[in-house]
């Protein structure tokens, strides 16, 4: 049964590919925190209107933003890399999810 204590959200892509992902790591974006208190909070899932390819790539990043957070100051953080073919429309939904 799923509950907003939950420690996991499921995002889920509009060709209905699901990636569950902790709590606190959807939490960097602001639009995927602020969602909680929604249904999407009962439910613990979130459905965007982006392509399974362009939400892999989101979730690989909010992962390494999670990894990396305390090591900016120190400027000891690996470049992440992204698909050339998937940059605009990366940059686009990254700016939508306040990531």
């Amino acid at each position: 049964m799923a509950s907003s204590n939950t420690e996991f959200v499921t995002l889920v892509s509009s060709d209905k590919f699901k990636f569950v992902i902790q709590k606190d790591v959807a939490a960097i974006s602001s639009v995927l925190r602020n969602s909680q208190g929604f249904e999407e909070g009962k439910t613990g899932k979130i459905e965007l209107d982006m392509d399974g390819d362009i939400l892999e790539c989101v979730v690989e990043y909010l992962y390494y933003h999670f990894k990396y957070k305390d090591q900016v100051e120190s400027g000891d953080v690996p470049e992440f890399h992204i698909p050339t073919h998937l940059a605009l429309e990366l940059l686009v939904k990254a700016d939508y999810l306040d990531i």
